[in-house]
């Protein structure tokens, strides 16, 4: 699953201060995703975290996106 460039709000996270956090992935590394909130860029760990996907209203938890996005897609040849 590609979560840049979907907007998405922080349900939880292992720093309290980070959850409910709303707007748009603009980068995701192997272990945290960029969240532009339309004030600053928040960088939020994946791991101990869920996300709600606004557009398709599905949750998705750090572990189900941990790593980087090309491992998690696998490689093509």
């Amino acid at each position: 699953m590609n979560v840049i460039g979907e907007s998405l709000t922080v349900l939880t996270s292992s720093d309290p201060t980070k959850a409910g956090k709303s707007g748009q992935v603009v980068l995701e590394t192997a272990q945290t995703l960029l969240i532009d909130t339309g004030k600053k860029v928040v960088r939020v760990e994946k791991s101990g975290s869920a996300f709600l996907i606004s557009r398709s209203k599905k949750v998705v938890t750090g572990s189900d996106i941990e790593g980087r996005l090309q491992d998690r897609w696998g490689r093509r040849r």
